[in-house]
């Protein structure tokens, strides 16, 4: 029996670098972040602040130019996609097609130090690095409804953090992900050094793990790893594609989760 299972899980692998591919885009230049928002669609933000978005069919469909680099970006469920930049404590909500931006500062009563904010439905979260506490909004971001302390590590060792699914993800690259309830307390943490970025697929989290990717049920802790078919810079996976980024282009394949 456990050779068969091993036989399996090769199967499994083998059927993955066997998909087919849909489409692939060359890019010019080095990508600082990837992500993609919940219909599919894939988002990639170069160094030099040029924003670019492709469909799953691998066709660009929108294009900015940001100043900076965003500390976070969100592309959130399509509608809207967020960004938020330290340099200037300023958050940005962002057209479908990336044409046009609404630029907000951030309440300099809310933080001393806004290290990072996020969206969380029609608020925010806010990292205040001067006082290591997290922060959400209320009443459409114009005030505060309650904040907690985050002494799991230094609040400038986070990288990122998102809302998913009425949970906070908060990325320290040296730690792990520290997974917070709606109140903002820590509940529950997954170990993992040097991780550069996670992502969602329905109830799953996904991070990089080698040459695949490890996926967690977020309800019921299960996990399963899918291998890609080469080594990636960013890799994503939706309800029909695995998208890979980087060495200068993109990939779109076929994927069935």
């Amino acid at each position: 029996m456990r050779t068969i299972a091993l036989l399996i899980a090769v199967v499994c692998s083998a059927v993955c670098f066997g998909q087919k591919k849909v489409a692939s885009v060359d890019i010019t230049g080095d990508v600082a972040y990837a992500a993609v928002d919940r219909p599919g669609d894939l988002y990639v933000i170069m160094t030099n602040g040029e924003a670019l978005k492709f469909d799953k069919a691998g066709k660009q469909i929108g294009k900015k130019k940001f100043k900076s680099v965003p500390t976070i970006f969100d592309p959130k469920d399509g509608t809207r996609a967020f960004a938020y930049f330290r340099d200037t404590q300023t958050l940005e909500s962002i057209a479908p097609d990336l044409s046009f931006t609404d630029s907000t500062p951030v309440h300099p009563e809310f933080a001393v130090s806004a290290w990072m904010v996020c969206p969380s439905k029609n608020e925010f979260w806010i990292l205040d690095s001067a006082d290591f506490s997290l922060k959400k909004t209320k009443g459409r971001g114009t005030s505060i409804a309650y904040e907690s302390p985050f002494n799991d590590t230094n609040a400038e060792n986070v990288q990122y953090m998102r809302e998913y699914l009425n949970f906070l993800f908060i990325l320290d690259k040296q730690k792990g992900i520290f997974i917070q309830n709606n109140l903002g307390k820590t509940i529950h943490k997954i170990e993992s050094k040097e991780l550069p970025y996670f992502s969602f697929l329905g109830e799953e989290i996904y991070y990089p793990s080698g040459n695949s990717l490890q996926l967690i049920d977020l309800y019921t802790t299960e996990k399963r790893q899918i291998a890609l078919p080469y080594p990636a810079q960013f890799a994503f996976l939706t309800d029909d594609r695995m998208i890979l980024v980087g060495n200068k282009k993109i990939e779109f394949f076929e994927f069935t989760p």
